[in-house]
């Protein structure tokens, strides 16, 4: 499932919204969002190193908050651009937990075209529903 940018949410951001079948489907249509919105071409990312990214949260907004400011972190600290492989969410009694297997690439700007930079996920519209069997996720970052 593809992304959709909003454009009347945030003026000086991005906005998007992503929709899954499931949880998992949910968290990673939003991942590949954030590169699809970054790079010109997503699809030039080699997946040769694996990273292991862990989250808890005690609500689903703020554990999509969590994992999406992980792969903007690895961006920034490692120079990675990771794409989900394996997403598992689990409830527990105090809240959510997210185990997810990433692979991806050091930034190669001779192969990574960048449009534009993301440097953070933000809270502003941030949500997380259920509407009969689909996900949807709306999310702003900041660029």
């Amino acid at each position: 499932m593809a992304y959709e940018i909003i454009d009347d949410l945030s003026r000086a951001d991005i906005a998007f919204r992503v929709r899954g079948g499931s949880l998992g489907e949910l968290f990673s249509e939003g991942a590949k969002a954030l590169v699809s919105i970054m790079l010109h071409d997503p699809g030039v990312i080699r997946p040769n190193r694996t990273i292991k990214i862990q989250c808890r949260a005690g609500d689903l907004e703020l554990l999509y908050f969590d994992f999406l400011s992980e792969l903007v972190f690895y961006k920034d600290s490692e120079l990675l651009l990771l794409l989900p492989e394996r997403i598992d969410i689990a409830e527990s009694e105090d809240g959510y937990r997210l185990a997810c297997e990433a692979r991806g690439e050091k930034i190669d700007h001779g192969r990574h075209r960048f449009i534009v930079d993301i440097k953070a996920i933000t809270l502003h519209h941030l949500s997380v529903l259920k509407e009969n069997d689909t996900w949807t996720a709306t999310v702003v970052v900041d660029v």
